[in-house]
């Protein structure tokens, strides 16, 4: 079976797979106003290690092949909707940084910001994070048209970054948390996300999972986190609607149609999520 019939199988409501020009991606069901997914591996211009369509200029691909990889997103996106593609370089942190000013100087400035999730109600925009093998989000406010992404890493995950990005967005925008969406997009399972002690111990002093064991897994090779449980579990308790939580069932260390830090031995490309409000052309 080829890894595009694999995906369709699997993928249900509200994701479905754009493949027809450009990088591939896991498109999200949103509203008219909103552009929403999670691209994988295929359908870019990048070789070797970073084949194919790699996002990420932090990797050592070569830049004008990650620029034309994103350049070619964001035409499938629309080309007038969207003039930007934004994203801040990822500490495994907990910062959120909230854009108000779609100054062309600014938003370039970001790239040079530490933060972990972005977040905005400007048309116009497309907010982005790298991962692979960390979890990303997608948020989405459909009445307030506020949006944004999130890089979870369990570092970050130990520090609440996406109950912090849907605390920014009720902050500073007003977002009713129950008419919040969350998607989120293909990361490495449990079933190959080896850790060590340390870090479920550290999972372990969390008042949510305390008492609890079915985030975690020990086996004969080791110990064994599932990232998407934790999250989940966060942001239901932040007031997220369960109903609104809705997930992708792809580990990246399983599938080569991902990028995946761990399989490749950190020699690897970037999957981009990203979400926009859609500009002066909606």
């Amino acid at each position: 079976m080829n890894w595009k019939k694999e995906i369709e199988l699997n993928l249900k409501y509200p994701f479905s797979l754009d493949n027809k020009s450009g990088p591939a991606y896991l498109k999200i069901a949103a509203p008219s106003s909103i552009t929403a997914g999670f691209t994988l591996r295929p359908g870019g211009f990048s070789h070797g290690s970073f084949a194919s369509a790699n996002m990420s200029f932090q990797v050592g691909d070569q830049e004008a092949l990650v620029t034309k990889n994103r350049r070619a997103l964001l035409d499938g996106a629309g080309p007038d909707l969207f003039p930007a593609l934004v994203t801040a370089r990822q500490v495994h942190g907990n910062r959120c940084l909230t854009i108000v000013d779609s100054d062309p100087e600014k938003l370039g400035q970001i790239a040079l910001t530490d933060a972990d999730a972005l977040l905005t109600d400007q048309p116009g925009i497309l907010l982005g994070v790298m991962t692979a093998d960390c979890l990303p989000l997608i948020m989405i406010d459909q009445e307030q048209r506020a949006v944004a992404v999130v890089h979870v890493g369990w570092r970050g995950l130990d520090q609440s970054i996406g109950v912090a990005a849907v605390t920014g967005l009720k902050r500073d925008f007003a977002v009713d948390v129950e008419n919040l969406q969350v998607f989120a997009g293909p990361a490495i399972g449990s079933c190959c996300f080896q850790v060590g002690i340390e870090v479920v111990d550290r999972f372990r002093r969390h008042p949510l999972l305390e008492g609890t064991d079915d985030w975690y897994q020990e086996r004969t090779s080791g110990y064994y986190i599932d990232l998407l449980s934790i999250q989940r579990a966060q942001l239901l308790a932040a007031g997220v609607a369960e109903k609104n939580f809705h997930q992708v069932d792809i580990c990246t260390f399983c599938n080569d149609f991902c990028f995946s830090y761990r399989r490749d031995h950190a020699i690897t490309g970037r999957q981009l999520a990203f979400v926009g409000i859609k500009g002066k052309n909606n």
